[in-house]
């Protein structure tokens, strides 16, 4: 079983609901010991909004995982992680090279970058996960046509000399 073991990259998605990572990456770190040789990395990679809802949940907690597995056993990894209720998504991925400075990479979320939210130069604060505001949109009746001198359109009785 040891000489079939290849490297494998997880990336589980949870509830963002729990606030202890420990509670939440439970069920993610059950399975992932029931079928794993070897845990290389276990951490939070970030929580962010989700584009659209998955399972009525608009916030997420991502959960990246490198791991030594028979490739046997994912098979029964992604079966499991499509029948744990608190797993909304998950993705693996077969590495055939993984470096020491990827699997120690610091995620977003400890390093300050976040993507899923506007900075105050482009007029939305830090929090303003859902109160992006736009101006109401005018309809085309109400959008006038310019006139012909802000055109710069000529009419014949411009040309008469």
């Amino acid at each position: 079983m040891t000489d079939q073991m290849q490297t494998y990259e997880g990336m589980f998605l949870m509830d963002a609901g729990q606030p202890d990572f420990e509670a939440a990456s439970a069920p993610v770190r059950n399975i992932l010991t029931r079928y794993v040789g070897e845990m290389l990395a276990f951490k939070l990679w970030d929580e962010r909004r989700l584009a659209y809802e998955i399972k009525g949940r608009k916030r997420g907690m991502y959960i990246l995982a490198y791991f030594k597995a028979d490739p046997q056993m994912i098979v029964e990894i992604e079966r499991d992680c499509r029948l744990d209720e608190r797993i909304l998504r998950s993705m693996l991925l077969r590495r055939e090279t993984l470096t020491e400075a990827e699997i120690n990479a610091e995620p977003p979320i400890t390093s300050g970058r976040r993507e899923d939210r506007y900075d105050d130069e482009r007029g939305f604060g830090q929090d303003d996960d859902d109160d992006r505001r736009r101006p109401p949109r005018r309809r085309r009746d109400e959008v006038e046509a310019p006139s012909d001198d802000e055109t710069g359109v000529s009419t014949d009785e411009d040309s008469e000399d």
